[in-house]
């Protein structure tokens, strides 16, 4: 996996996934996070970011997935667990193959749990979500593509 320790933080590569859905996004977190994210996670070496979206679908859900077009580049640099992180990230949109239905379901990666619900995307601004750009890209029809930073954020912090 991508995830380098540079001089006391980390640099992250990460992949993510945008299914919508009836109005409806797709997001996950883990049962301790106080905030939700779009699935996804960390490209290995020589790995295409389209496969590892599709590969983490398939190792976190079990669900197949298709990744479309890019959407968005992202930098974000946030604190989470005492660490400072540097994250690249490019969401693509994606196309869950075998969809059983909208209902919330359980996931995995490695030993921890992953929640996922599919969220209204005009009540996003009702929970927390990051990055916190997702809230107000997401809403809009059709998603509109771009690039987007955003400074130290403590995803510790309620």
């Amino acid at each position: 996996m991508i995830s380098l320790r540079i001089d006391g933080a980390l640099f992250n590569y990460r992949v993510a996934g945008v299914a919508v859905l009836n109005g409806k996004v797709l997001l996950h977190k883990t049962p301790s996070d106080n905030y939700w994210t779009l699935p996804g996670g960390r490209c290995e070496l020589f790995e295409f970011s389209k496969d590892t979206l599709q590969r983490e679908m398939q190792e976190e859900t079990g669900l197949n997935a298709e990744a479309g077009e890019m959407l968005w580049v992202s930098e974000n640099f946030f604190l989470y667990n005492g660490d400072k992180y540097h994250e690249i990230g490019f969401y693509f949109e994606m196309q869950i193959l075998n969809l059983p239905d909208q209902n919330d379901f359980l996931g995995s990666e490695g030993e921890d749990e992953l929640l996922f619900h599919w969220h209204d995307v005009t009540d996003l601004h009702a929970i927390r979500v990051y990055p916190e750009f997702l809230m107000d890209a997401l809403a809009k029809n059709p998603l509109e593509k771009g690039h987007h930073s955003s400074s130290f954020r403590d995803l510790d912090a309620g």
